[in-house]
């Protein structure tokens, strides 16, 4: 099976190298930065229950309600764990709270494919949430 380098290397930068059952949101960031970057959808058009978890399942040869579990478990304790100085850093600003465990799905996916937090790239490029990237507009 392929590695997925920059996000287990962004997992364990936030929860620590020891950190066991991670694939599966190491695996969820890869599909929806495939999507969101690759296959230019959207960011509101995707739904990670319809569109992300069920790839997930099936990538690694589980039920979909459990990884669906799982990711959302670890989504709430990438959250819970972070400090002030990784929310600046991985999502882009510090939030009070997220929406939903799915969020961090998104945010590490920005990260990873920009090395910047997600509010920091939107403030340069807000036509990534609605799918009209303009590439001669690079976030650097």
């Amino acid at each position: 099976m392929a590695q997925r380098i920059k996000e287990t290397a962004v997992v364990h930068e936030i929860f620590g190298p020891g950190k066991k059952g991670i694939r599966v949101l190491v695996w969820a960031i890869y599909e929806a930065e495939k999507m969101l970057f690759e296959e230019k959808v959207a960011m509101d058009d995707i739904l990670v229950t319809k569109d992300i978890y069920p790839k997930v399942a099936k990538r690694l040869g589980k039920d979909g309600r459990s990884v669906a579990r799982q990711i959302e478990r670890l989504g709430n304790q990438c959250w819970e764990t972070m400090d002030s100085a990784q929310k600046r850093k991985y999502l882009g600003k510090e939030l009070k709270d997220i929406r939903a465990p799915k969020d961090m799905i998104f945010y590490l996916a920005f990260y990873v494919h920009f090395r910047q937090g997600f509010y920091k790239v939107l403030e340069r490029k807000p036509q990534l949430l609605f799918g009209e990237e303009d590439p001669r507009h690079g976030c650097n």
